[in-house]
């Protein structure tokens, strides 16, 4: 944890926060703090600063005199859509897209995705939000992703997504990370200030329809390496060769 994210529900009148969960238990055992001491915050979706230790105690951990130094990064540029994988995998997507500044993350149904996976508890929001915010804590971003869920392929692709940025007045570049393409992103992410959509495949890949039907929709392919990676494999390294070439 490199940052301690507050929020609304901590705040006392006096303008303290009050801390008593496994962030206080974080700043106890882990940065061992003396009182007076400053550790770096972040306001959720707000500003970055430091804040001043002012009580430690067995079930409390009390911050002030906040100072902030960074206003958030409000223009962030990158959303994903990700074919849903297994829970556990789907709690190392949203840690690390929250970690690595993603704005929106669609989680969508494809031929190979289990459909059971659906049905999973982690999808509740009051579920999910905790490594979202664990992503954030630990690349020392405030911006918290936006999270949707969509169960049918091709409504999303053809109708939902097109009227999500018809609403925004945004067109993005959309990106099809397949290892049978032939240019890599240097070559097809050409103006490095536009809004990217990267869609990101299930573990055994897009079948060929779906492959064909976002291409007919203007997604372009790159090739992101020789390797057959991982889910949340892919997604680190899309969005690293992303951050390279900004």
């Amino acid at each position: 944890m490199n940052i301690i994210i507050l929020f609304e529900a901590d705040k006392n009148d006096d303008g303290s926060y009050h801390l008593s969960d496994y962030r206080a238990e974080h700043i106890r055992t882990v940065l061992k703090p003396d009182l007076n001491d400053r550790l770096e915050i972040g306001i959720l979706n707000g500003e970055r600063g430091t804040a001043s230790v002012q009580a430690i105690t067995d079930d409390k951990i009390i911050l002030a005199d906040l100072q902030f130094i960074e206003s958030p990064i409000q223009n962030l540029t990158i959303d994903i859509i990700v074919a849903l994988p297994r829970p556990q995998t789907v709690k190392k997507v949203l840690f690390t897209s929250a970690m690595m500044g993603v704005r929106n993350i669609f989680f969508i149904r494809s031929n190979r995705v289990e459909k059971s996976f659906f049905h999973s508890p982690l999808l509740e929001e009051e579920n999910y939000r905790r490594f979202l915010i664990e992503g954030l804590q630990q690349g020392k971003n405030t911006m918290l992703p936006n999270v949707s869920i969509h169960d049918k392929f091709k409504p999303f692709m053809q109708d939902w997504q097109c009227q999500f940025y018809a609403e925004r007045k945004e067109k993005p570049l959309c990106l099809l990370p397949e290892l049978d393409a032939s240019r890599n992103l240097a070559e097809v992410y050409n103006n490095k200030t536009e809004k990217l959509l990267l869609a990101i495949g299930p573990e055994g890949g897009w079948v060929p329809f779906e492959i064909d039907m976002m291409t007919s929709l203007g997604f372009q392919k790159f090739k992101l390496g020789d390797w057959t990676l991982r889910v949340e494999h892919a997604l680190t390294a899309c969005l690293s060769q992303v951050e390279l070439l900004k």
